[in-house]
């Protein structure tokens, strides 16, 4: 029926025409943007072209928004085995989720809306990246989402005003949500000048998802001059004169075809993606090109380098008042009947309370009681071993309690997107290279710290918060923490001596354990991005550099990371690049 429904869009085409003003390349979280804004002019024709299919409508339903992971809408990227990180995952690897089919990546995150923090922009500008500061983007965050703010809800907008008729809409965690007040209320007794609590705020629109897919694209999917082709991969870019003039692309995994452009390719198929492509094409390091025996267009040893990604450490926190959500009550007769006719309820927003900054660091509270080892374990790749370490209550489905993801809001770590092979379906390699730099392990290090205290404030304390430590058998020599210690059941036993060591868990573990735990079980935090990144590879107007007719508009352009999740600054800063588009003059 879903299938039938959105299949029914005029602008979804089979056969496309030979020749195009612009040329879209993927469809993803800037593509829509891109595609709706340049189409809005009906003497331009857009072309978009998209690798993936409709996405299935789990992925719509904000509590499953892990569905598509691993499935025939994901890429399923691989890194290759690290080094300094993912002891605890099965070769080392780390999986990172990429969104193949409308929407992209943007239709199986977990819909989380921020604008990072205001250094974040800082940084940019130190690098050379002008014109997209905070100031510059602020117009583009209103024209987007209707607002500055990163605490903000849609639903409470007036008639008339930016927020109404903008195309993105967000939903703020309610206020009646008790692990968040609990959460706030702990981040405020520890306070410190540089602590920045933020409430979760979704990109939801009446229980479903809504994404840059639902508030840009398919508005626009009816008009005559945008074109929609699914199930077709970009092969590689044809240049006359270094001069974007078409691009090949293969229908199927079978009709290869040319398709001409009379002004732009843009490029928006993500931080893997689109490097890989501009390699194809000829753009990108000398050496690699001459060993794929591709013809060099231009040499850019950057191309493919600067790759950046956040990694979450997760510590499993119990508590003993049932305010958590649990597999037990998401499927429940009760939870199912509130989101199928009311859209409310625990299946109506993403299961995380908030974030806190404190300095370079990041903790976030992800409110789910339940960690099965069925749903979870093969999504992050890890070893059964490492799994139950780290989630000792992986088979409880009614316990209760939430897990910290601890983060480094800035990490230093780099690493490169390489081409093993010419060929177009032949996945590109990921050395990400995560914790090589000793600051990302000591930031995130101090983030755990921080989570340690803020379960021991009172707030946390009075709804029996307690620290479950992982306990990887490599880290075992660094702190001896029993396996009764870390379930609890040395601790109940105690419980008429009233100590405070048993209720958190055994103590506090020394740094060179908590170091060794990072290293074992921290997994990507999905955020790939800067493997195309200006000044050195694209200029200020995200034009690629020493060719003409060809642009890129996606997570690769960010110099240096965003504090946690990007996709609401990436859909701002696509509206900025359809302007940029706009207002170019003609070849």
């Amino acid at each position: 029926m879903y299938k039938n429904y959105v299949s029914t869009y005029s602008s979804t085409v089979t056969k496309p025409d030979k020749r195009y003003d612009y040329i879209i390349v993927g469809a993803g979280t800037a593509g829509c943007v891109l595609a709706a804004r340049l189409s809005e002019d009906p003497q331009v024709k857009v072309l978009l072209v998209e690798a993936g299919d409709h996405m299935g409508f789990l992925t719509n339903i904000p509590m499953t928004s892990t569905a598509a992971q691993l499935g025939p809408n994901d890429w399923s990227v691989h890194t290759t085995p690290q080094k300094y990180s993912s002891f605890g995952l099965w070769n080392q690897t780390q999986i990172l989720p990429r969104g193949k089919g409308l929407g992209g990546s943007g239709q199986m995150n977990f819909l989380l809306h921020g604008f990072g923090l205001p250094q974040d922009y800082d940084a940019w500008v130190e690098k050379g990246f002008e014109g997209w500061s905070l100031k510059d983007l602020k117009p583009y965050f209103i024209k987007a989402f209707g607002t500055v703010l990163n605490e903000f809800d849609s639903s409470y907008c007036k008639k008339g005003s930016p927020c109404a008729s903008a195309p993105m809409k967000l939903k703020l965690v309610e206020d009646e949500n008790e692990l968040m007040q609990v959460f706030k209320r702990a981040s405020a007794s520890l306070g410190g000048k540089s602590t920045v609590f933020r409430r979760a705020t979704a990109t939801v629109s009446e229980g479903l998802r809504h994404s840059s897919l639902d508030g840009y694209l398919k508005p626009a999917m009816n008009r005559p001059n945008l074109h929609v082709l699914l199930n077709t991969q970009a092969v590689s870019i044809r240049f006359d004169n270094l001069t974007a003039s078409s691009l090949y692309i293969l229908q199927n995994h079978r009709n290869l075809d040319n398709i001409f452009v009379d002004r732009e390719i843009i490029l928006s198929a993500g931080a893997i993606k689109t490097p890989q492509l501009l390699i194809l094409s000829g753009i990108g390091p000398r050496d690699v090109i001459k060993r794929l025996k591709i013809n060099l267009v231009v040499e850019n040893e950057h191309v493919g380098s600067n790759f950046h990604d956040h990694m979450n450490m997760p510590i499993y926190v119990s508590i003993k008042k049932p305010i958590s959500v649990t597999l037990a009550k998401v499927f429940s007769a009760g939870t199912l009947w509130d989101y199928i006719w009311r859209r409310e309820g625990l299946l109506s927003f993403p299961p995380v309370a908030g974030v806190e900054y404190h300095n370079s660091s990041a903790v976030m509270l992800f409110s789910m009681g339940s960690t099965s080892e069925r749903l979870l374990r093969d999504l992050s790749n890890y070893k059964q071993q490492a799994f139950r370490a780290t989630f000792p209550f992986a088979q409880e489905s009614r316990r209760e309690g939430f897990v910290w993801l601890n983060s480094c809001a800035q990490p230093r770590s780099r690493g490169r997107v390489e081409l093993p092979s010419p060929a177009s379906s032949r996945p590109p390699l990921l050395r990400a290279t995560y914790l090589q730099h000793e600051h990302d392990l000591r930031c995130t290090v101090q983030a755990i710290r921080r989570a340690e205290r803020l379960v021991a404030t009172k707030p946390f304390q009075e709804i029996g918060a307690r620290i479950h430590w992982p306990r990887p058998e490599r880290c075992l020599s660094f702190w001896n923490y029993p396996i009764e210690e870390q379930t609890g059941v040395k601790s109940r036993r105690k419980r008429a001596g009233g100590g405070r060591r048993a209720r958190v868990g055994g103590g506090s573990p020394p740094d060179a354990f908590v170091e060794c735990v990072v290293r074992e079980v921290a997994v990507t935090g999905h955020h790939a991005a800067g493997t195309c990144a200006p000044p050195r590879v694209l200029d200020a107007h995200l034009r690629v550099r020493n060719v003409s007719g060809l642009r890129v508009m996606d997570a690769s352009v960010l110099p240096s990371p965003l504090s946690l999740y990007p996709n609401s600054v990436l859909i701002a800063m696509a509206e900025k690049a359809a302007d940029l588009i706009r207002n170019s003059p003609r070849p």
